[in-house]
């Protein structure tokens, strides 16, 4: 697939999530699965400049990516029995 069709059908995907509320799951897996590779979730966030030492401004970009996409899972996650513990210590 050329470069140009990746990213053609990877905006589709995002404008179906995002714009036109698609629930289709194979829509929002590969919306996810970007994010995920983008945000740097299953790979260490240090970034080392090409002198060899650790870029500490893009080290802190790539954890700020990550820390956005492991808060969009942590809510897509979570799940009811711990929000029912939630509202239960609310109401005491």
């Amino acid at each position: 697939m050329s470069l140009f069709l990746k990213f053609w059908n990877l905006r589709e995907r995002f404008r179906d999530v995002f714009w036109r509320h698609s629930r289709k799951p194979e829509d929002v897996k590969t919306v996810l699965e970007d994010l995920r590779e983008f945000c740097r979730a299953d790979v260490s966030c240090v970034v080392v400049a090409k002198d060899g030492r650790i870029d500490t401004h893009a080290t802190a970009v790539a954890e700020g990516r990550r820390e956005v996409y492991l808060r969009i899972m942590q809510q897509l996650n979570l799940s009811d029995e711990v929000l029912n513990k939630m509202k239960e210590h609310e109401d005491d």
